[in-house]
């Protein structure tokens, strides 16, 4: 009886690793590594693969210098096809690249990423992630 009991153990024990093995590899890698991780999560919209992810500064004036890093650092190794920005403030940037398309919003200390797994016109970009930016 023993020799079943132990079966079933280590058996239980190989599906909870399987279980853990399998939700940590789903998890989309993170791509800001400033900042502190607020939201991180790959969504559909209109039959295209979305990556939205959102990081938090202890303040703005860190947060402005984190944004030109990120925005440096998501455009490194790739050609610029198309870009836009917001003449506003200069806080939001949508960018088409030879791989793919990110918006990158900053909102006082809180920096948002939404990117695709494909390059889109970035009007195109636009009209599809817009209620993406907006929950953002």
């Amino acid at each position: 009886m023993s020799g079943v009991l132990l079966f079933l153990f280590v058996l239980a024990i190989l599906v909870i690793v399987a279980i853990v093995v399998d939700k940590r590899q789903r998890k989309p890698r993170r791509i800001m590594q400033e900042g502190k991780l607020l939201k991180s999560e790959i969504v559909f919209r209109d039959g295209e693969k979305f990556y939205l992810e959102k990081v938090i500064f202890k303040d703005w004036h860190v947060c402005i210098h984190a944004y030109y890093l990120i925005s440096d650092k998501l455009t490194e190794g790739h050609t610029i096809v198309e870009q836009r920005w917001s003449y506003e403030d200069f806080c939001n940037i949508t960018v088409r690249l030879e791989d793919f398309t990110y918006v990158l919003i900053r909102q006082v200390d809180v920096v948002a990423l939404v990117r695709s797994f494909r390059p889109i016109p970035i009007d195109e970009f636009d009209r599809i992630a817009q209620p993406l930016i907006m929950q953002q």
